[in-house]
């Protein structure tokens, strides 16, 4: 398919971690689809600053304080976003390195090329497999291209096109929520922004470098959370207000 050869793969990892490297290279050499390394930022070795991080908006909207490995894995993205903007290619297929495939992942991926005027960005993989979803088109093999009514976390997989990367590049900084619960408010990116049902792609179960367990013990008592709920609120109501639009 010739707009497959628009497309970039590019996968993010620490290079304090080779064994996911080797074991991603495997599994993407299998499918026949080449990738470019992109060296992750690496939260215990960066200091960040006010440009990065807006360390009190953060505290207020996630009701967490904040930690240097989450800043790292937002960073990471935004820089594969700036790398894939300094290239001649006109799309993007974002990994995190603990990815797992489908067997008919590469006839999805061309299927979603093929229908690439229909969207901005399609997220591959996700917390929940069901969020209130619209279907927008019905894709082979039983799959769907839909719009989530429900937030949908994670970040291991995703197509970009050069709109919606330039959109946010242009707006991601700094960092005011982990970078799975930003990147998909289409409504402030003013891009079209669907997911795959069921996903493609899925976590392997290996342990995050992002230390989830030390981000947990930083989250705040109940009773200082009442600003997180009302964001969280706010955020839903925008989703659906944009939605159903």
């Amino acid at each position: 398919m010739e707009v497959i050869n628009k497309l970039e793969c590019y996968l993010i990892n620490l290079d304090r971690s080779p064994d996911r490297l080797l074991q991603m290279q495997k599994r993407l050499e299998k499918m026949q689809l080449p990738f470019r390394r992109v060296s992750a930022v690496d939260g215990k070795q960066v200091v960040f600053t006010d440009k990065e991080i807006d360390a009190s908006k953060y505290e207020k909207y996630h009701g967490k304080y904040v930690t240097s490995t989450e800043i790292a894995c937002y960073i990471s993205h935004y820089d594969v976003l700036t790398l894939f903007l300094e290239s001649d290619k006109e799309y993007a297929l974002i990994l995190e390195d603990d990815m797992e495939f489908c067997d008919d992942f590469m006839s999805i991926l061309g299927e979603l090329l093929s229908l690439h005027n229909d969207w901005d960005m399609v997220k591959l993989n996700g917390t929940r497999s069901w969020a209130c979803p619209i279907t927008k088109k019905n894709l082979s093999n039983n799959y769907q291209l839909v719009l989530n009514l429900l937030h949908q976390a994670k970040s291991g997989a995703y197509l970009v096109n050069r709109k919606a990367a330039e959109s946010l590049v242009k707006n991601l900084l700094p960092m005011t929520v982990p970078y799975d619960h930003e990147f998909i408010k289409f409504w402030k990116y003013n891009i079209r922004l669907f997911s795959v049902r069921p996903f493609p792609t899925w976590e392997v179960g290996e342990a995050s470098t992002i230390d989830y367990v030390g981000i947990k013990k930083n989250k705040k008592p109940w009773y200082k959370r009442g600003s997180t709920l009302v964001y969280r609120t706010t955020i839903t109501l925008k989703r659906l207000l944009y939605a159903l639009q």
